[in-house]
């Protein structure tokens, strides 16, 4: 009786996805691609493999607080056809939004996103005192529901923020200031990637990746696994490094990729190179070419020694988004699905083997997402908010995937467009703490109002779309 709502709202959960592919995962590979450390084409491959991953093996926990934390599941048990329906719209709303936003080079929140479609839904059929505003939880941040996701928001760009500055400012002191940079670089290139192999994998086997049946590993193992996994890596490393020092050599025209005093034309080809996606006009803001003139520059080789391990921070950080953002879209669907299936509504309800397919589907609409419309968010984070390079992209991704890893475990849906724009300028802020130049404010500013806007903006939206459905004039025959 229901099954045109399921196929809509499948239709609708692609659509979502892909908004977050073409908003949210665009804002992931911003870093990589305006500091040509991967093209876009290239981007887009990993996208398919890493976001997909993430969502299958560390997504079905995030999706299960999205779409049980926001609403409480009581007030609909005399009616779970009617929240089926209003979780259609709920995807719809989000997709429209996120494209919508995409257009305008806003990067907003995904989850805000959700959050504020599921707050309109709710509250336009069983009213405010079903929304779960508070709740108490005995970890970190101890208060769930509305009000937890709330915190993250503030927390997550501020953390981020926090740790890159940290991060970038440790590598710069150390290694990229240093006289002999490339050299020292090439010492410590095989204990970064082996830190990072170590960090990531603690976070994914503690997460519990029940697709690998690691989901009940002691905290004895999981130290055990990590460190094994980037010992391995760091020596595994070190005959590579010697051969990636010889193809960098060998090739590295210093004198082309020397930005010292660039020109306007220096910028387009630096920035901009092997990618016919972007508009000039960006380029010729006077703000941001002067961003990029003023930025400290660092010795080309080290530079692009550090290329490849910013891919690898991209595609860990492909793997938590994947894992984090696809709830967005994949949630509501999710409670659809299980009373289609049940024909009841209950807080136990969980997907079982059907999650993995579902977190596929939205997965895969992420990766079309970001090949499709990805160019615009793109441009405004990789290119025109600060100056990017290799060495500033490893520190962004890092640090902005610990961050969102971190909530995941913690069953916290963090922002990750917060997380990714607060590593941004935490970055930025490095280029002059007293004046803050470094920064595109226009762009910032454009930013911040998108992350307001977007709760009114998809409540709105949500609880209009629902209501002309629900409370729509009824023939009695």
């Amino acid at each position: 009786m229901y099954t045109w709502i399921i196929i809509g709202g499948g239709i609708f959960a692609i659509f979502a996805s892909m908004g977050i592919g073409a908003n949210d995962a665009a804002n992931a590979f911003a870093t990589s691609i305006g500091s040509k450390s991967l093209t876009t084409r290239n981007a887009v491959i990993l996208a398919c493999i890493f976001e997909a991953s993430g969502a299958i093996l560390m997504g079905n926990r995030v999706s299960d607080t999205i779409r049980k934390g926001i609403a409480n599941h009581e007030c609909f048990e005399d009616e779970p056809y009617v929240l089926m329906y209003g979780c259609m719209w709920v995807c719809f709303s989000v997709g429209l939004w996120l494209f919508l936003a995409s257009k305008y080079e806003m990067p907003v929140s995904t989850t805000h996103s959700c959050v504020g479609a599921m707050i309109g839904m709710t509250m336009v059929i069983k009213g405010p005192d079903c929304v779960i505003w508070y709740e108490e939880k005995e970890y970190f941040p101890y208060i769930g529901g509305v009000g937890g996701i709330v915190i993250s928001w503030i927390i997550s760009p501020l953390f981020s923020s926090f740790v890159s500055f940290l991060l970038f400012g440790g590598l710069r002191n150390v290694l990229l200031r240093s006289s002999h940079s490339f050299e020292n670089s090439l010492y410590a290139f095989p204990l970064i990637v082996g830190s990072t192999m170590t960090l990531n994998t603690f976070y994914i086997v503690y997460k519990g990746a029940s697709g690998i049946g690691v989901d009940e590993m002691s905290i004895g193992e999981v130290v055990s696994w990590s460190f094994g996994l980037g010992g391995i890596s760091t020596l595994a490393m070190i005959p590579l490094t010697k051969k990636y020092q010889n193809y960098i050599i060998n090739s590295q025209d210093v004198e082309q990729e020397q930005e010292s005093a660039p020109s306007d034309e220096d910028i387009e080809d630096v920035e901009l190179k092997e990618s016919r996606i972007f508009d000039n006009d960006g380029l010729e803001n006077d703000t941001v070419l002067e961003i990029h003139k003023n930025a400290e520059v660092f010795d080309a080789s080290t530079e692009e020694l550090f290329k490849g391990l910013q891919i690898f921070t991209a595609i860990c950080s492909s793997f938590s988004h994947g894992a984090n953002d696809v709830a967005n879209a994949i949630g509501p669907f999710s409670t659809m699905y299980v009373i289609y299936k049940n024909g009841k509504v209950d807080e136990k309800n969980e997907l079982g083997d059907d999650a993995y397919w579902i977190l596929a589907a939205g997965g895969v609409g992420i990766s079309i997402g970001l090949a499709l419309y990805g160019y615009k968010i793109i441009q405004a984070i990789g290119v025109k908010l600060c100056k990017i390079t290799p060495s500033r992209g490893i520190c962004i991704e890092l640090a902005s995937a610990l961050v969102i890893i971190t909530g995941s475990r913690l069953e916290i849906p963090l922002s990750t467009t917060h997380c990714q724009v607060g590593a941004t300028l935490g970055v930025a802020l490095l280029e002059d703490t007293r004046n803050f130049s470094g920064i595109n404010y226009k762009v910032l500013y454009k930013t911040l109002f998108g992350w307001v806007a977007t709760i009114i903006v998809v409540s709105l939206s949500t609880s209009i779309l629902v209501s002309q459905g629900v409370y729509s004039p009824e023939v009695e025959e």
